[in-house]
């Protein structure tokens, strides 16, 4: 390809992108975002939001209430130990119930 294709390649490319924008708007939408949360990045959102440490059952409460997603209570207790083990994000308060790790410096 020479200078000219690439460059109507570019063009035609930018084009493209700028309908699929204008029919989302259309649509009344707005572009979907190709990034899903984790479980494990909605529990610490939840425990961001609260400002406290939260019991399990707290947690898998608010994440339905708030976010819409229904956690499994033990996989998210588990995923949470985990980052508790290994020094990362959360701390364990009591049984069961678990803060941010950025807490502590509150």
């Amino acid at each position: 390809m020479d200078q000219f294709e690439h460059y109507l390649q570019f063009q035609k490319e930018v084009t493209a992108s700028k309908l699929k924008v204008i029919e989302q708007f259309q649509k009344g939408g707005r572009a979907k975002s190709n990034k899903r949360t984790s479980k494990i990045e909605i529990a610490h959102n939840v425990l961001n939001d609260a400002g406290k440490p939260l019991h399990v059952t707290e947690i898998v409460q608010l994440a339905k209430k708030t976010y819409d997603v229904q956690l499994d209570r033990d996989s998210i207790v588990s995923a949470i130990l985990k980052k508790v083990k290994a020094d990362k994000t959360f701390i364990r308060t009591a049984p069961n119930t678990f803060a941010l790790k950025s807490y502590t410096s509150r």
